[in-house]
């Protein structure tokens, strides 16, 4: 039988790494190789449930950031942006790909991705949701047909816990529909407050919600005067998230360098 591929989770004790490692304990091609909390130390215990139904021996643990990934063929990183560096650094210095599914990322990351994927195969994506990427085309589809005959509005529901406002998905849907409509920045607002103006044609607004222990709720809306389309995408489970970033690695096994999306791994 041929060698699982050996994948090392970063922000392993986060929700989503802990999906991340029971979605990795179920996979007939991937396997855990290494569990790490953060830069500098990993996961040593069974105690907490962070690795709820595996057992000791099915992992290998390592005592620091770069012997995890050194050891590892993929990588899957959902640790704080304030580590990003140096697991680019640590994945370009010992040639692993690397699925990146990290919140809250700034530009200056992003153009930090495009540069390491000049050197090694990157996958990165603000939601490894398959059905969330479903989203994304969908939407892209949407304002094609109807974007310049719509009011349109994203509205986007996370627990209350979440740091990031508006989320990654949302900026990603708001992305889709000024690239598919030649819009920019300035036709963006972020809810609404006070005595306003009558709503610009071009406007796209963005609403986030923030309460209680919703795993991830977005939809898109087109409203012309006969009619409304909504678009939606409500996550159960984050299960799926997790799905969608170990078939991201399996995606990149023998992959090229370069920087990829979830629609490249999905194939839309």
């Amino acid at each position: 039988m041929a060698r699982k591929n050996r994948v090392a989770v970063i922000g392993a004790s986060g929700r989503m790494g802990k999906a991340i490692i029971q979605v990795l304990s179920q996979s007939k091609v991937s396997e855990l190789s290494a569990a790490v909390v953060s830069k500098g130390s990993v996961y040593l215990g069974l105690d907490s449930g962070l690795h709820s139904g595996l057992k000791q021996n099915e992992i290998l643990f390592s005592d620091d950031l770069s012997k995890s990934i050194s050891d590892s063929d993929t990588v899957i990183d959902f640790s704080i942006r304030e580590i990003l560096s140096d697991v680019l650094s640590a994945c370009k210095e010992f040639k692993k790909p690397v699925v990146v599914g990290t919140t809250g990322i700034t530009e200056t990351h992003k153009e930090l991705l495009k540069e390491t994927s000049k050197m090694i195969p990157i996958v990165y994506s603000p939601n490894m949701s398959i059905g969330v990427n479903l989203l994304f085309k969908l939407t892209e589809i949407a304002a094609r047909v109807m974007g310049d005959l719509a009011d349109i509005e994203i509205q986007d529901i996370h627990h209350r816990h979440k740091k990031d406002a508006p989320s990654g998905t949302a900026e990603k849907l708001k992305a889709i529909l000024l690239e598919t409509l030649s819009r920019t920045e300035s036709n963006v607002i972020h809810g609404r407050h006070g005595i306003l103006p009558e709503r610009d044609p071009k406007e796209i607004a963005i609403h986030t919600l923030r309460a209680g222990e919703v795993i991830g709720d977005h939809t898109v809306y087109f409203f012309t005067p006969e009619e409304r389309v909504e678009i939606s995408h409500k996550a159960q489970d984050r299960k799926t998230f997790a799905v969608g970033s170990v078939k991201a690695a399996e995606f990149l096994i023998g992959r090229e360098k370069g920087l990829y999306d979830m629609f490249s791994v999905l194939g839309l």
